[in-house]
């Protein structure tokens, strides 16, 4: 009678265990249904418009084709308007999209001020707005970047490793923009705890790389004993590396350098023209910037209620560490 009683049990145990599992599966189902319909109606068909200071160099095509790669995956209209390093175009671009009313703007921004009064009027219109890289003196819904100040430490402490007690010199970007002031003071507070380093030149070249092949083919001209330079980005400082191959001192003039992993800046490394290149991954900031369009769009929060920021790593990467996945091919020429 007992084990007639106890397998009662069990089977009356058994079965309220297939029950449950059952009703959770069918909620688990449900949730899931619930999810992809709140997706579908909080994401899908929503447009993102991107703003790059220019969309014609290797990092800000890494960051819209990653970009465009995902949005065409979760159903998302991508647009990119560019104003090919025109800062008045720029301004001009993001007022007549902020008449259009897109979902999410994502802009980068020439310097702190330009744009400032723009993306605080996209956010009062009902915009989400993410800067990216250079952030504006307007603090909007999310940053997704290096952290500038930070870099400009790393690569001074590389330089003093690699040059105390020699000469060296700087090449700047856009001396407003956030970025490079974000440089210049991490790498100001370095270069202070070691008066033995020499800076023989600072200058900007304001993003151009024959500006910086000009301005340093004189530097080193009067300087050939330079030890290194230390510029804000690579397509910048692809101009000094050709400088520095025409006066033959290639190997002597150690070049650091920065940027988002552009497939131009390895060669160099291989090739011996960059001493050294801080990578923060764009494909990554790519990724995020995407992401949290998507987390605004669900948030359904006012726009401006949120201050997001989001700091990209940096790899110090040379020729002995550098790997066919540090630098990224662009998918169109």
């Amino acid at each position: 009678m007992n084990g007639l009683f106890r397998g009662m049990i069990a089977a009356a145990a058994s079965t309220a265990l297939v029950c449950l599992a059952a009703g959770t599966a069918a909620a688990q189902g449900n949730t899931a249904q619930q999810l992809q319909e709140q997706w579908k109606k909080d994401v899908v068909g929503k447009t993102v418009v991107y703003i790059p200071v220019a969309y014609s160099v290797p990092l800000t095509r890494i960051w819209g084709e990653r970009m465009q790669m995902i949005a065409d995956r979760l159903g998302i209209k991508f647009e990119v308007r560019d104003p090919n390093f025109n800062t008045q175009r720029e301004e001009q671009l993001l007022e007549a999209e902020i008449g259009q009313h897109p979902d999410v703007l994502i802009v980068h921004n020439p310097n702190v001020q330009v744009l400032a009064p723009a993306l605080q009027q996209a956010e009062n219109a009902g915009i989400y707005v993410i800067q990216i890289n250079m952030a504006s003196r307007y603090k909007s819904d999310a940053f997704i970047g290096v952290q500038p100040n930070e870099l400009g430490t790393q690569m001074a402490e590389a330089v003093v490793k690699a040059c105390g007690g020699h000469k060296i010199a700087l090449m700047d970007g856009e001396v407003t923009s956030a970025y490079s002031l974000g440089i210049m003071e991490g790498a100001t507070a370095v270069f202070k705890q070691h008066p033995d380093i020499q800076i023989v030149s600072n200058q900007a070249a304001n993003w151009d790389s024959k500006t910086a092949h000009d301005k340093a083919a004189t530097v080193l001209q009067a300087n050939p004993d330079l030890c290194a330079y230390m510029g804000w980005w690579s397509g910048q400082d692809s101009g000094i590396a050709q400088a520095v191959k025409q006066a033959g001192l290639q190997g002597k003039v150690k070049i650091f350098t920065t940027d988002g992993g552009e497939q131009p800046a390895c060669e160099y490394l291989k090739e011996g023209l960059f001493y050294e290149d801080f990578i923060y991954p764009a494909v990554l900031q790519a990724d995020q910037m995407m992401s949290t369009a998507v987390t605004l769009l669900q948030s359904k929060l006012k726009p401006g209620t949120l201050h997001v920021t989001v700091f990209s790593p940096v790899i110090p990467t040379t020729a002995e560490n550098v790997t066919p996945t540090s630098c990224t091919e662009l998918a169109t020429k």
